[in-house]
């Protein structure tokens, strides 16, 4: 039976990306599916790193356990962390949250007074030391099993860059993932930059130009609906994370959403551009009680738990989703990222 091929977009979001990890392990575990390529922003692209170190080094299973040693290496690195840990009220109170962790507390505090810089003038990252751990470049620089694409942002410009697998090196890795909270901007080939998520979490065009297959299943980690007013000020800060991480993709969705509706009205000629199907994994139930300390929560507790969901929701989604891959969109276009046909219509006038 032939395989159907896929590229994949996965969100960022620190510790939530132990969700995608699930996510990943129920599709490469089911032999259905090709991979074609990945586009990936923080831990979504430590995420896709891992996978095509796997796919390149053995096939599917081998990808597995690049994620699962990967995600051990996370716990690992953060295990004695009081930062990372959280503290009692929260593990009596049964919330993976860390916002009554001492640790947190004092961080958050000072990161809002200090900078990285001053904080950390050595530019110590625990991160690093994972990375350098798990991954082989030379070896992802060579391969030809999948496709990889790493989003950060320039901080002098505020310009989206594109690392491919075929430049990938610690740096790339370490710029898609590095909050300016937290750690000093990277360099890259003598440029600055930060955190992808901000302008591109994900980003799709990559998998669109460079991909043949027309279906693209993203990995969402930030709640795109929420129905209760946020009124206190972490409420407030952890929806506007939500909404800022989102951003880039609603737009994203929103633009192949107008080209798909002109190609299949018959206004653009559908043998020149190529029409999309687009997919949605995921579960914002799980995220509905998790605001943004639990991102930095390495717990191997909370991994499992997001693990289990992640592989829970795949399944669910390959159940009902599986045999229109190649055939049409199932994503939640207008209810999650359109609106209704006037906003649409509006929107591009």
């Amino acid at each position: 039976m032939s395989k159907k091929r896929v590229s994949l977009a996965l969100q960022g979001g620190g510790s939530h990306g132990a969700f995608t990890w699930g996510i990943l392990d129920r599709l490469l575990e089911d032999n259905r599916l090709e991979i074609e390529g990945l586009t990936g922003t923080s831990a979504g692209g430590m995420n896709a790193v891992a996978v095509a170190q796997g796919l390149t080094r053995g096939g599917p299973e081998a990808a597995r356990s690049e994620l699962k040693n990967f995600w051990q290496e996370i716990h690992s690195a953060g295990k004695y962390s009081s930062l990372n840990n959280r503290g009692p009220i929260d593990k009596m109170m049964n919330k993976f949250t860390m916002y009554n962790s001492p640790g947190f507390m004092m961080f958050d505090y000072l990161s809002r007074i200090f900078s990285p810089y001053e904080m950390n003038p050595l530019g110590i990252d625990p991160l690093k030391d994972v990375i350098e751990k798990n991954f082989d470049f030379e070896l992802l620089r060579t391969s030809s099993q999948c496709k990889v694409y790493l989003c950060a942002t320039h901080v002098f410009t505020g310009r989206l860059r594109i690392f491919n697998i075929k430049e990938l090196r610690l740096e790339c890795l370490l710029a898609t993932a590095c909050l300016p909270t937290i750690h000093n901007a990277v360099m890259v080939d003598g440029e600055y930059y930060w955190d992808g998520g901000f302008i591109g979490n994900p980003v799709f065009f990559p998998l669109i130009y460079d991909c043949e297959s027309s279906d693209i299943i993203l990995v969402q980690l930030n709640p795109t609906v929420r129905n209760k007013l946020p009124t206190t000020a972490r409420e407030i800060g952890d929806r506007l994370n939500e909404i800022t991480n989102n951003a880039s993709v609603v737009r994203e969705m929103r633009a192949i959403s107008f080209i798909t509706d002109l190609i299949d009205q018959g206004m653009l000629d559908k043998n020149k551009i190529k029409r999309l199907n687009m997919h949605v994994i995921e579960d914002e139930a799980v995220f509905q009680e998790l605001g943004w300390s639990s991102k930095l929560n390495t717990e191997w507790d909370f991994f499992m738990y997001l693990f289990e969901k992640g592989r829970h929701a795949a399944d669910v989604w390959l159940k009902k989703n599986f045999d229109s891959i190649g055939v049409r969109t199932t994503a939640p276009m207008r209810e999650h990222f359109v609106g209704s046909k006037w906003q649409h219509r509006d929107e591009h006038l």
